[in-house]
């Protein structure tokens, strides 16, 4: 698998901490493909507020057990932004899909 990176950031914006992946075991497979699924159907139709915040945190979940939770929840929630969190989820089905273009 290609790297991935995910960027904590101070109140400034200025980078503080990178941190990096390099290796996605297939049990993860199932809880990325599900999150994705989720993402396409929230970007074609509405949600209940409630179905994104559970998305979210499943999301959030995942990008802990794929970077082997070198850092915690409270971390997460505290130093990357959203846009850097749905940059490192692409990234992450980025990886899949060239995977699977290979095969």
């Amino acid at each position: 698998m290609k790297p991935v990176f995910i960027n904590f950031t101070g109140d400034d914006g200025e980078v503080t901490k990178t941190f990096t992946t390099c290796s996605l075991k297939t049990g993860m497979m199932d809880n990325i493909l599900d999150i994705a699924e989720r993402a396409d159907k929230m970007e074609k139709g509405n949600i209940a507020i409630g179905d994104v915040k559970e998305f979210y945190r499943d999301l959030k979940g995942l990008i802990l057990a794929v970077f082997r939770y070198q850092f915690s929840f409270e971390e997460l929630n505290e130093n990357v932004e959203q846009d850097e969190l749905m940059k490192v989820f692409s990234d992450i089905c980025s990886n899949i899909s060239g995977e699977l273009k290979k095969n």
